[in-house]
């Protein structure tokens, strides 16, 4: 446990994808296999989208994403060999990790007929911090939908959160900036129940 949040700024937790990737290998006969061969690769819903965006040109995510899988060290903005290693996660099947604001690649033209850039991706409540233009540190947001989420941008100083409250909230020009927040997992739905 302290591993893993003083690495990630998380909690262990099943919400995230380190546990389900190792269940998969651990349980789905052959998966451990393919992904050593890498015929299988990891990514999160951004990492698909790009995928398959690009016609699997490009297997990437950025930090914001990569920061919630409990497998990326947010502090030296890699994933972690330590963490890996304790679960048994091959590196190869894991994205390439990109800066949140850059050149991602390109859409393949049989989609839309043109080439067009991708040239961001941010997590949910990462991208919702940076469209209300959370970017003094103080500044926050509330994400009301199914749950609560407020995010606090706290800029490029981290803090140190037994809670799993801090995370990473982007990356440009190689230089992470972070926030706290929480999850309230039933609100908007509480309030349609009522």
């Amino acid at each position: 446990t302290d591993l893993i949040n003083e690495k990630t700024g998380l909690i262990i937790d099943a919400t995230y994808s380190a546990s389900k990737i190792k269940w998969i290998m651990d349980e789905v006969e052959g998966v451990r296999d393919d992904m050593e061969k890498g015929e299988v690769l990891f990514g999160t819903i951004d990492t698909w989208l790009l995928w398959n965006l690009t016609k699997g040109k490009v297997h990437a995510t950025d930090p914001s994403n990569a920061s919630r899988t409990l497998l990326y060290n947010i502090f030296d903005m890699k994933w972690d060999d330590e963490i890996l290693e304790v679960l048994d996660i091959p590196k190869n099947i894991l994205p390439e990790v990109k800066d949140t604001v850059g050149i991602f690649g390109y859409s393949d033209k049989s989609i839309l007929g043109v080439e067009i850039p991708i040239s961001g991706i941010a997590g949910d409540q990462q991208a919702a911090l940076f469209g209300q233009a959370c970017f003094k540190v103080g500044d926050a947001k509330n994400t009301y939908g199914t749950s609560n989420v407020p995010l606090v941008y706290i800029g490029d100083k981290t803090i140190k959160s037994e809670k799993g409250l801090l995370t990473l909230a982007w990356s440009i020009d190689n230089k992470p900036y972070y926030a706290v927040g929480a999850s309230i997992l039933t609100t908007g739905a509480a309030v349609k129940w009522l």
